[in-house]
């Protein structure tokens, strides 16, 4: 690969575009792994009484679709910022970006919950402050704002925890921007803004010791669904954001990780995969629930290999196999109709069992 062959053209493999089209396969990807897992526990597969099945163990690491989401999140939001901070520019304007973060994720999740209400969680009707935190998705705030039934212990829409940690990246995203751009700024390069990517990632392993150190697992306590445990995999987004914008504007010498990924795109899919493998092993606890800090960062720091290295293409080699296969039109699909995928599947299964006269885990 020879890079800087034209002097005002990018690097073969590092393009010039606002949008990155295989991040929309990589978000369908995420969702259908979302799905899997959560079908996998609705009808009893994931779990094995003894702890020790290897499918379910690789089926509950399916878990690490979400880092991915809040990857895909950080990147593509903080994209046009970063470049606006390296071109000297006006940052976009917050009233867009706020109504254009609102319309994308609240009108969908409220039609769920309204019917979710009258179909099967009538009692949120009788908690009007509860209610009012799952409405505006604050319901990771308080302990036991999830509804649940007699008959299963998650309900039609447990797996928004994730957005509310979303909704909370959201906000933030702006002043996190600012500071970023006083960091980008000034002609430093990009070295202090990585270092406070890396500070950020730090404060979420720190956090995330903390709770798997002083909590209950097994009782999920609130904290461990803020943004804290998770804001590691949003600079991590962040970081490629930054690179990616940089790169763009000075194609002439790209970073050596960047000269790497071009080259060997599919390498960083392997090591994605070796990760995969680490913590579906006893290293990271084996399951869902790590049972020391050890495992805890073991756990976190493969999930964070697992969702940069197969974003990694995406964002830096485009035109290469794993870009490519996440452009086909049938990836492409299911990433513009992840958001709605992820929102009812868990609606569609609580029908199926209630139809069925199945309770939770017991269709096998």
């Amino acid at each position: 690969m020879t890079y800087g062959a034209a002097k005002n053209a990018p690097p073969a493999g590092v393009a010039r575009r606002a949008h990155l089209p295989a991040m929309d396969g990589l978000r369908g990807l995420a969702a259908t792994m979302v799905v899997t897992i959560h079908f996998a526990g609705w009808t009893g597969v994931a779990f094995d009484p003894d702890g020790k099945g290897l499918f379910a163990t690789l089926i509950n690491r399916f878990g690490v679709s979400v880092y991915i989401f809040f990857v895909i999140s950080g990147c593509l939001l903080f994209r046009p910022f970063a470049a606006a901070a390296l071109e000297g520019r006006e940052a976009p304007g917050m009233k867009a970006y706020y109504w254009h973060r609102f319309l994308r994720i609240y009108p969908a999740f409220w039609l769920l919950l309204l019917l979710s209400v009258i179909f099967i969680h009538r009692d949120l009707v009788e908690e009007p402050a509860r209610l009012l935190r799952v409405l505006t998705l604050q319901h990771t705030f308080v302990g036991g704002d999830f509804p649940h039934t007699p008959e299963w212990p998650w309900s039609t829409f447990s797996q928004t925890w994730s957005l509310s940690t979303e909704i909370s990246f959201y906000l933030l995203l702006p002043l996190l921007a600012g500071l970023f751009r006083r960091l980008l700024g000034g002609g430093r390069g990009i070295g202090p803004a990585l270092a406070g990517f890396l500070l950020l990632e730090t404060v979420n392993v720190v956090w995330w010791i903390g709770i798997w150190a002083s909590a209950d697992t097994a009782a999920h306590p609130t904290q461990w669904w803020w943004l804290p445990g998770y804001i590691g995999f949003f600079a991590a987004g962040m970081a490629l954001a930054t690179v990616s914008a940089y790169v763009e504007r000075r194609p002439g010498a790209p970073p050596a990780v960047v000269r790497f990924v071009v080259r060997r795109p599919w390498l960083c899919w392997a090591m994605a995969l070796a990760a995969y493998v680490v913590i579906s092993t006893p290293l990271a606890g084996g399951h869902m629930e790590p049972p020391s800090p050890r495992t805890a960062l073991m756990e976190h720091l493969g999930y964070l290999v697992v969702s940069v290295g197969l974003a990694l293409p995406l964002v830096f080699a485009p035109g290469s196999g794993p870009e490519r296969l996440l452009s086909t039109r049938v990836m492409a699909w299911l990433g513009r109709t992840s958001y709605g995928i992820f929102l009812w599947h868990m609606f569609v299964m609580a029908a199926a069992l209630r139809l069925g006269g199945w309770g939770w885990g017991e269709p096998g």
